[in-house]
């Protein structure tokens, strides 16, 4: 079966105003990521991988270009049609949880669920699934505060999945981690990407890159190179191929 694209984008580019000088933060992104693909994208600090993220994602808007999502033209939404687009079709995973430190873990992915017109009761099931899938149900009551770091990052994955996203963007989800928790969170994305979840993730961690199945490289706001990994590949096998490739790169 030939893969779907599910996102796409044409000449994309993004500059910003810097007073008297205008910064190209990315420059003419021809990209396609398949449905079911587990993408990542790295390059050195500075690149424009977040910058990038964040165009694909509708939080940013671009200078030039255009990018499509499910086959709508999201570079042509005013704002508040962007907001409902995200809401319906786009997760997004921060590097800092951003969870409401007022409500417990569950009111927190309960919330996004109720901004849809999807019944209660199928959000309370959801939320309770998602919930024991991402091993954090016995923390259902907590608040932010009362629990780790990548417990935290775990209860954001699964808001960010509540509303059964056609895509999960995430931005170095792990960076503010330990490698413990950096472990089960990536389990995670693991383990939903394996159900058919499309995921696009930036990170600058090679061990975290391997979790995907292709990578794309950004250097001065271009995609310069991409690498797919075999399927046959374990992980140490994964992580040597990668850092070669990088290294060619000069990362």
């Amino acid at each position: 079966m030939a893969a779907i694209p599910i996102l796409k984008t044409k000449a994309l580019g993004k500059s910003f105003n810097g007073g008297l000088e205008t910064n190209t933060g990315i420059n003419d992104v021809h990209i396609e990521i398949n449905e079911g693909e587990f993408t990542i994208i790295m390059g050195n600090s500075g690149s424009g991988k977040s910058t990038l993220l964040y165009l694909l994602s509708g939080l940013d808007q671009p200078s030039t270009g255009e990018i499509f999502l499910n086959n709508t033209p999201i570079h042509k939404l005013d704002e508040k049609a962007i907001t409902l687009f995200r809401r319906n079709h786009i997760g997004f995973v921060f590097q800092e949880h951003n969870l409401i430190s007022e409500l417990t873990l569950r009111e927190n992915i309960l919330i996004v669920g109720y901004l849809t017109k999807q019944d209660r009761k199928v959000v309370q099931t959801r939320t309770a699934l998602l919930m024991e899938e991402l091993e954090i149900e016995t923390m259902a009551d907590r608040l932010p505060s009362q629990v780790s770091g990548g417990e935290r990052q775990r209860c954001a994955i699964a808001r960010a999945l509540i509303n059964t996203p056609k895509i999960l963007m995430a931005d170095e989800p792990t960076g503010s981690l330990n490698s413990a928790s950096s472990k089960k969170v990536l389990s995670c994305f693991k383990k939903v990407h394996k159900e058919g979840q499309t995921i696009l993730m930036v990170t600058h961690n090679p061990q975290s890159a391997c979790y995907g199945n292709r990578v794309l490289f950004i250097q001065d706001g271009k995609v310069i190179d991409r690498l797919v990994f075999e399927s046959q590949q374990g992980a140490e096998q994964r992580h040597e191929v990668l850092l070669q490739w990088l290294r060619s790169l000069g990362w």
